[in-house]
């Protein structure tokens, strides 16, 4: 059993039609189990009649954090929580999605579930970086090294592996994932699917100019970057930082985990099943 949870803190997705009438419902049914949420400052919008806090402040006196919106809602949350080591789950709105946990419709059950202490709580693997020793950066589940596309030519990528030269990635981008990313970006140029809570790397070049250019999965180590032209540093597909020649990007799994909230009985699997419609003639 978990500790029993009695205060949420929410964020929603922006610019998303009829979210704040969802949002109402949803802050009812948790309340129904005794259960307070309130609303991140950012997502407060004039038709909500609701308490709200800033972020920092509101992380402090929370159990956890909700998403309301779909993975990439949730990725965006946990990014801005890893500073914090507090969990988060979310309630999806969109199609199917990897991580999060239910839908609007299941928030009374997994409301009553909360308040008892009845569900998962699982660390995912995160990915740290940072450019000539600067700021680290986060990603939950992938950093893309790719080219600018205003420069013409071959991006050639030297990987190192605690310290170590390995490869040369002669490719259009190259992936390097955690295994919750790794049926995000990474399964769509050709990665392999890993179990989530693994402690891995993967490293996955997008439209590799040579067949010899394989996707690996990594142990715990050190990786670093360089690339022959300007390019970018995409985080999680939400964020774009500039690299030159002259930099040196160096990725590793972060100390911390992520946190994610799941209900008892969510299987992985089935999760794969239904995406991937595996096991359908």
């Amino acid at each position: 059993m978990q500790k029993n949870i009695t205060k949420l803190g929410a964020v929603l997705r922006p610019n998303t039609p009829n979210i704040t009438c969802l949002f109402s419902k949803i802050k009812e049914d948790f309340a129904k189990e005794k259960i307070e949420v309130i609303l991140e400052e950012e997502s407060q919008q004039e038709t909500i009649n609701t308490a709200f806090l800033p972020f920092e402040t509101l992380v402090k006196q929370v159990d956890a954090m909700i998403s309301i919106g779909g993975d990439g809602t949730l990725i965006s949350l946990l990014r801005k929580l890893h500073p914090y080591s507090i969990s988060a789950f979310g309630i999806n709105i969109g199609n199917l999605g990897f991580l999060t946990a239910i839908n609007p419709s299941q928030s009374i059950e997994f409301a009553s579930a909360l308040r008892q202490g009845r569900y998962k709580l699982n660390a995912h693997t995160t990915l740290e970086a940072s450019i000539n020793n600067g700021p680290k950066k986060i990603a939950i589940n992938e950093f893309l090294i790719s080219k600018n596309n205003l420069v013409s030519g071959i991006l050639k990528i030297q990987a190192f592996i605690d310290s170590e030269i390995f490869n040369t990635y002669h490719a259009d981008s190259l992936i390097i994932a955690t295994p919750t990313g790794s049926t995000a970006y990474n399964i769509s140029a050709g990665g392999p699917i890993v179990y989530p809570l693994c402690k891995n790397i993967l490293l996955t070049p997008v439209a590799a100019h040579t067949l010899t250019q394989r996707p690996m999965v990594l142990h715990e180590c050190t990786l670093q970057f360089k690339i022959n032209m300007q390019g970018f540093l995409i985080i999680d597909g939400q964020d774009k930082i500039p690299i030159t020649p002259d930099d040196i990007t160096t990725i590793k799994i972060a100390q911390n985990p992520s946190y994610l909230l799941q209900k008892e009985n969510r299987s992985y699997f089935q999760i794969l099943k239904e995406k991937f419609q595996w096991g359908q003639q």
